[in-house]
């Protein structure tokens, strides 16, 4: 019963994805830099006195006042976390102050993913080399004894040398998107994959494209559609990594505006100008995790899509497709007609119907078999 009241006041407060976690990047925020001004760390003569910082037995009163500004503090800050989330996305346009350094944010991961790729391209190049080398007549190679055994191991080094670099340029090539959509003519988009200029922006991105791009379904105006479609655990699940992507950049930008706020106590030239490495290695912990939770939530918008890819045709009541060929262009069509605001259905799609029956049709199977609430 408990647990329904708290679960009761948690939708009621902040929807239904509220939580702890929620407010505790705002509850630290005010936590530290209240500590750090009681302490008299801002005053650059003073000698710090902690004996303020620790409630006494008659500061009870206080003390409940705090935890409820910290908590009302964190509540109100919550609905900016979708803004957060866009502005370690790299959502720079202007007004943005960020906006002027968006064009370089871009040409850095460009060139950081263009040197993947030469170094990806390279190390098959090589691979191919020695395999046909290997390939070539026993005549045609060089006598055994001919090689000593420094040269063999300064050729295993070298060969591993090759891997580790290859690993490492696919794992920072897996961290950008790529382009699976059909050329448009006159479009200028990059064909090497749209770019962000933030690492987390490029991971969503990524995210986007792999999971309808490759169907024909365009992600940010399909998914709505497909998700009364998708089944309870997978909701759940993407609905879980959503929360963890908003809590971590929340929790990075807190970090953030907490290592700011210590910047003062770089004035003071003892031991506690180090302070404020803390909250800045950690603000960079707390944006890896971030990137890494949109990493996995790629993985699960690509689950989506590739069960869910026939759902939207059948909503519409139309046959599906022999071809894959054929299933791709109805898709981006179905696409393309969300996304007009003046189409009619009967002149942008205007295709044969076909009715299942009502234990078959997916808009039946979703209302009873619906996602589970979280």
């Amino acid at each position: 019963m408990l647990r329904a009241l708290a679960d009761a006041g948690g939708k009621a407060i902040g929807g239904a994805r509220f939580s702890l976690t929620s407010v505790m990047p705002g509850v630290l925020l005010v936590t530290v830099i209240t500590a750090i001004a009681r302490a008299g760390l801002y005053d650059v003569g003073a000698k710090p006195d902690f004996s303020d910082v620790a409630p006494s037995r008659q500061d009870t009163a206080a003390v409940a006042l705090f935890i409820f500004f910290a908590f009302v503090v964190g509540v109100l800050l919550r609905p900016f976390e979708a803004a957060v989330v866009q502005l370690l996305e790299g959502y720079w346009e202007r007004p943005s102050p960020l906006a002027p350094l968006r064009g370089a944010a871009v040409e850095r991961h460009r060139r950081r993913r263009d040197r993947a790729q030469i170094a990806i391209q390279h190390s098959e190049e090589v691979a191919q080399a020695e395999r046909q080398a290997a390939s070539l007549p026993t005549g045609n190679r060089p006598p055994a004894g001919s090689v000593s055994l420094s040269e063999l191991a300064e050729q295993d080094r070298r060969a591993a040398r090759r891997r580790r670099v290859a690993e490492q340029a696919e794992r920072i090539r897996s961290g950008y998107p790529t382009e699976v959509r059909p050329e448009v003519p006159g479009d200028e988009r990059d064909p090497d994959g749209e770019l962000m200029p933030t690492t987390l922006g490029n991971m969503l991105r990524r995210a986007e494209r792999l999971s309808g791009d490759r169907y024909g379904l365009d992600m940010m105006v399909v998914y709505p559609r497909i998700y009364p479609f998708i089944a309870p655990r997978l909701e759940s699940a993407v609905t879980q990594q959503l929360s963890l992507i908003a809590a971590t950049a929340s929790l990075a930008v807190s970090l953030g505006i907490t290592t700011l706020a210590m910047l003062p106590l770089l004035l003071r030239w003892d031991a506690w100008s180090l302070l404020p490495l803390t909250p800045a290695i950690l603000t960079v912990l707390a944006y890896r995790g971030a990137t890494a939770a949109a990493d996995f939530h790629g993985t699960l918008l690509s689950t989506v899509f590739d069960v869910h890819r026939f759902d939207l045709a059948k909503a519409f009541h139309y046959k599906l497709p022999e071809s894959t060929e054929q299933l791709t262009v109805l898709n981006k069509k179905i696409s393309d007609f969300i996304t007009q605001d003046t189409a009619r259905l009967d002149e942008e799609m205007d295709r044969p119907l076909e009715h299942q029956p009502e234990s078959d049709d997916v808009l039946h199977r979703a209302n009873s078999n619906g996602p589970a609430e979280t």
